[in-house]
């Protein structure tokens, strides 16, 4: 199967978080509602990483690896949307 297939529910669900993220900006600062986010991927996940643990001898195994990667996925999906943002400024912020 090709990893170019479009995840329609995926899309759907990021979407509905930066709909979220626009409304929110919309009441409050933009740092405020973006570091409101970065925490809540962080808590989200740290929860998400704490349910699929065994017990706590499982969790603290792996905890250095779940920190690699989701530290690892967050700067390459941060890279490639500052890149996409550098290529299409003009577009994406004319209106800001």
């Amino acid at each position: 199967m090709s990893k170019n297939i479009r995840d329609d529910e995926f899309w759907e669900i990021t979407d509905e978080f930066i709909k979220l993220a626009n409304d929110q900006c919309d009441k409050h600062k933009n740092g405020k509602v973006s570091t409101s986010i970065l925490f809540s991927a962080a808590r989200f996940n740290s929860f998400m990483y704490s349910s699929t643990a065994k017990n706590l001898d499982d969790f603290r195994k792996d905890k250095d690896l779940a920190i690699d990667f989701l530290t690892d996925q967050y700067k390459k999906v941060l890279i490639e949307n500052l890149n996409d943002y550098e290529k299409n400024y003009e577009e994406y912020l004319e209106n800001k």
